[in-house]
């Protein structure tokens, strides 16, 4: 198993481990994140450019579309992450 495959997967059991408990962190899902394009660029599935001009249509579409899901998915867990760290916030005024 590669280097980039195990950090992804120490990420993973990192931020599974962590929402049970309202622990989750940008820093943590920022880690994931990473892990993950880390594994996409050795694999050859993601190189961080976007589609060539002369690629075919489709292939550029495909691109942009899975890009997109990626963005999306970014803003998803910094949310869930940044809400959560609220949450600790308040739990942790509130128990002062």
């Amino acid at each position: 198993m590669s280097d980039a495959i195990s950090a992804l997967l120490r990420a993973v059991t990192a931020v599974r481990e962590q929402i049970p408990r309202g622990e989750l962190t940008v820093a943590s899902v920022q880690r994931l994140l990473e892990a993950a394009e880390r594994v996409c660029t050795e694999a050859g599935g993601m190189d961080g450019k976007p589609a060539e001009p002369g690629a075919p249509p489709a292939k550029a579409a495909k691109t942009a579309a899975q890009e997109s899901k990626r963005q999306e998915a970014r803003r998803r867990w910094a949310k869930i992450a940044a809400e959560n760290e609220k949450e600790q916030r308040r739990i942790g005024s509130t128990a002062e």
